[in-house]
């Protein structure tokens, strides 16, 4: 047993990573995430420990690096720290993910794990009462006698998300993030919440910054907000905030894309550091952060979660639309249409057909019934009840709305955009919301 008599000194504070330009031999390993293999954890059950690593540095080199070695800890509590490896663990090469396996039953309490990283066959650049090391990481979970926790989630539409999830409301507020002109890059992106005037049915003037972060996949839980952070290549993560933009908190720190909160888990895409997409898969995270489970082998560009199913753009299948149950169980193909753009909305998926010169098609969530809609060059698409919301840049990037039963078009602006983030009253779309 080790006791913990003493904090960590405070200038060895958790790396995440930095990008610096320092040679290889200069750069420090990091531990990107770590969790265990299950969620929730209940009392008389074991655990395995998964740790992932990188280097600082150039942020999509593979080569090059040494092996890392890990030292890890547990504790229950306030009881002292058992070391689960007795030592540091055998070389491990960079990027590979490791699993630990902890052969003890837990009990009911909050437990922590601590890791130390370092070089394999070098000496850290730090040392403390735990050994020497290059980094540390630690993070907590829960272990439950019983559980049967629910979440208050937002009813987001399912093709917010693919839309980049740009505003969330409550009864009093849509908190959305700030858009010029829907140009990236251009703008912020901070978040920021306007008031409903219920009474006029429509918007207050005055909106409040909440966070000067860049914010993106708005996800509205319990009073708190859950958004992606892509402020740069090493601190692009999930965090949470409170809806007064209070009390942030990191839940996991890599970059994703199309995050969504869907009952006790997140959902989203892993992008990777890498030039190739093949490892860029579905994941899910539970909402405490402490357990992320592969889903997909399978490289994704887009995905929506509707129901118990995940659908996504497959690109290592030429952009072909699949589906997956939220388990990663009854992987199927939608379609054999290259899709560029898609959209879910109940039981129809909704696309641009790009073997068609990118048209709107329609096709139920089983493959069935597929049906051109519009003869339009169609980009970005969204869906409420019967009606389609999509880019026409047919006609510069306009932002039309189309019933499916009337296949009556209707522009409601000119502006050319692109995410389209449909609320209850209003569609956000430009940096603008529009009255539906």
């Amino acid at each position: 047993m080790v006791s913990e008599n003493n904090t960590l000194n405070e200038k060895y504070v958790k790396n995440y990573g930095e990008l610096t330009s320092l040679s290889i031999e200069e750069q420090k390993p990091f531990v990107e995430y770590a969790g265990i293999d299950k969620y929730p954890v209940l009392s008389g059950e074991k655990i395995n420990i998964n740790i992932f690593s990188k280097y600082d540095g150039d942020y999509s080199a593979l080569e090059g690096y040494e092996d890392i070695v890990y030292k890890v800890f547990i504790k229950l509590d306030n009881e002292e720290y058992e070391e689960i490896t007795k030592g540091y663990t055998r070389p491990i090469p960079v990027i590979e993910e490791f699993s630990l396996h902890y052969d003890k039953r837990l009990e009911a309490g909050l437990y922590e794990i601590l890791i130390f990283i370092k070089k394999a066959n070098s000496i850290g650049q730090y040392n403390s009462k735990y050994g020497d090391y290059d980094n540390y990481y630690s993070f907590k979970f829960n272990c439950y006698n019983s559980f049967n926790r629910e979440y208050k989630i937002s009813e987001d539409l399912p093709g917010n998300v693919v839309n980049n999830g740009l505003a969330v409301e409550d009864e009093d507020y849509i908190y959305y993030v700030n858009r010029i002109g829907d140009i990236y890059g251009a703008s912020s992106d901070y978040l920021y919440k306007i008031k409903k005037n219920k009474a006029e049915d429509k918007l207050y003037n005055l909106n409040t910054k909440l966070l000067e972060d860049r914010v993106w996949n708005l996800n509205l839980v319990d009073n708190w907000i859950y958004y992606s952070n892509w402020i740069n290549p090493f601190k692009r993560g999930i965090f949470k905030v409170d809806i007064n933009g209070n009390h942030g908190k990191l839940i996991v720190n890599e970059p994703v894309r199309n995050m969504v909160v869907h009952g006790n888990w997140i959902y989203y895409i892993r992008m990777t550091n890498y030039y190739s997409i093949e490892k860029n898969n579905i994941y899910k995270i539970s909402i405490d952060g402490s357990c992320r489970i592969q889903l997909t082998q399978d490289a994704v560009e887009d995905m929506v979660v509707l129901g118990n199913w995940i659908y996504y753009i497959n690109e290592l299948d030429h952009y072909k639309i699949y589906r997956i149950k939220i388990d990663g169980s009854n992987r199927e193909k939608i379609c054999d249409d290259e899709t560029l753009f898609m959209a879910v909305y109940d039981k129809s998926i909704y696309y641009s057909n790009y073997e068609d010169g990118c048209k709107l098609y329609e096709i139920s969530v089983d493959g069935k019934g597929k049906e051109k809609l519009v003869d339009d060059k169609v980009s970005f698409i969204n869906a409420y009840e019967n009606e389609i919301y999509y880019v026409n840049e047919s006609d510069n990037g306009s932002l039309y709305q189309l019933n499916k039963n009337s296949r009556k078009k209707v522009k409601i602006t000119n502006m050319k955009g692109s995410n389209i983030t449909i609320l209850k009253d209003w569609i956000y779309y430009g940096g603008n919301f529009f009255k539906i």
